[in-house]
């Protein structure tokens, strides 16, 4: 896998789990964006995403990640 996969894979996966950087993103995707690795094909990409989009994902799996936990003995 190529690194910019790896970095955009990484970036959702914590967009996904991590509520503060979610809003510093919204705030400035280029910049966190940077921060993960991306080059600037996948920096516009992401700073032209669904943001709407992003904030359900995030919540779906919080549910998916909660329902986990209170099933665990």
């Amino acid at each position: 896998m190529r690194d910019t996969d790896q970095a955009c894979e990484a970036l959702l996966a914590r967009l996904f789990t991590d509520a503060t950087l979610r809003e510093r993103f919204k705030r400035d995707p280029k910049t966190v964006g940077r921060e993960f690795g991306l080059d600037e094909s996948a920096l516009t990409a992401f700073e032209n995403g669904d943001r709407v989009g992003l904030d359900l994902a995030a919540r779906s799996y919080a549910g998916k990640r909660a329902g986990r936990k209170s099933r665990v003995p």
